[in-house]
């Protein structure tokens, strides 16, 4: 079985509707939030809780790894506010209240509320408990220092309206943590449903949601709410690897070296692509990014002190370098401070992003990097047109 998402583009609706149609194909019902609560015995759970409980080392070991790998990259002083949504038994909420963080923990269920509490008093730190959903975050009154998910976020259906309420809900120099969180480029789909064994087994006998996601799409649907990311890499398993999103608060920088930035000519060296009097083809193009709604500033930065000469057409462009929204004709000899620029306005949010550079006549040029600026406040505007009236499986 396969989800029928071909050829549609996987930030709308129908798309979603494709991955709602098969949940209900293998669940043999419809998805509701409500389907995620489990019930457990609270009392023995506190004795032994998952993933003890399991009597495997293995598991065990794998857990304590993917929970410190999370820890290590929390870069906030003891006392910071940690938000933390569907912590289930509570293992990194006791971690992070034990650290010194000051924790509120969001989950649906009532009983894992109840055993957090528990293993709370048990272990004499304090730790604001909230029964809700995901979308408690729209409703944060004062933002956090951090929002952290552990091997939860995948089972929110509309990831993008709680991206899209975190830009609230988080301090404009907070982060967002996701630990062991299905990420991989082995996904055969941009995101949806796992259809693995064990996911399978989850969706058919709990009724959870088990969604995966490509790299890129997950960079492409952080970026389009409004959230630069990096991974942090800690092995060859998703469960090991971290991501941490901040605010896309002033520019996005893209080195000239990274594999999204291409060319049709000239050479591209360690640090940077190199065109030595070319007269026709493209210096540079890329780097292909989702980006919000709003003004923006494209800057193409060069080598200073470097050689620089010829004219050419500096555009930015969507959809595979289809739709123009923005060109004009560029004498390099006038460039100012070994860079160039050119504004552009996106109504909505637009994916594949291209800034390029055609060669014209003898184009001597040694670019850097390719930056992107804000103009306007696009996080804010987007975020309030895009929540309104806006009713989700979430």
């Amino acid at each position: 079985m396969a989800p029928q998402v071909v050829g549609i583009d996987p930030f709308s609706d129908a798309y979603l509707a494709a991955q709602m149609d098969l949940y209900r194909g293998i669940s043999g019902k419809s998805y509701d939030v409500s389907n995620e609560k489990t019930k457990f015995d609270i009392d023995e759970i506190a004795r032994r809780p998952f993933p003890y409980n399991t009597n495997s080392a293995e598991v065990v070991g794998n857990q304590l790894l993917s929970i410190g790998a999370l820890l290590r990259q929390i870069k906030a002083p003891a006392g910071s506010r940690i938000l933390e949504f569907g912590p289930g038994w509570g293992n990194t909420t006791l971690a992070m209240a034990m650290a010194g963080f000051n924790v509120t923990a969001v989950d649906i269920e009532p009983d894992f509320c109840d055993l957090i509490r528990k293993r709370a008093r048990h272990n004499h730190v304090d730790i604001q408990v909230v029964n809700s959903d995901f979308m408690w975050a729209e409703g944060v009154t004062e933002p956090y220092d951090a929002v952290v998910f552990f091997e939860c976020f995948h089972h929110c259906a509309d990831h993008m309206r709680l991206l899209r309420a975190l830009q609230s809900a988080v301090k404009p120099e907070g982060k967002i943590y996701f630990g062991a969180e299905p990420v991989t480029d082995a996904f055969p789909v941009p995101w949806g449903l796992r259809l693995d064994g064990e996911s399978l087994w989850a969706i058919r006998k709990q009724g959870w949601l088990e969604l995966g996601f490509t790299e890129q799409y997950f960079r492409d649907a952080l970026l389009a709410t409004g959230w630069d990311v990096i991974k942090h890499a800690s092995g060859d398993h998703f469960s090991a690897n971290v991501w941490e999103a901040r605010k896309l608060s002033s520019s996005i920088r893209i080195v000239a070296s990274d594999s999204r930035m291409g060319h049709t000519v000239g050479v591209r060296s360690a640090q940077s692509i190199i065109i030595d009097h070319v007269s026709s083809g493209y210096a540079f193009h890329g780097p292909y990014l989702t980006l919000p709604a709003g003004k923006w500033t494209a800057r193409a930065n060069f080598a200073q002190g470097a050689a620089i000469s010829g004219s050419g057409i500096l555009d930015v462009c969507t959809n595979a370098g289809t739709q123009i929204v923005a060109s004009k004709e560029i004498d390099l000899r006038k460039a100012q401070g070994d860079r160039i620029e050119i504004e552009f306005d996106l109504a909505c949010p637009a994916r594949n992003v291209e800034v390029r550079f055609l060669c014209k006549s003898d184009v001597t040029l040694i670019l850097e990097s390719i930056e992107f600026f804000y103009k306007t406040d696009a996080i804010t505007e987007i975020v309030a047109t895009q929540n309104e009236g806006e009713l989700r499986p979430n």
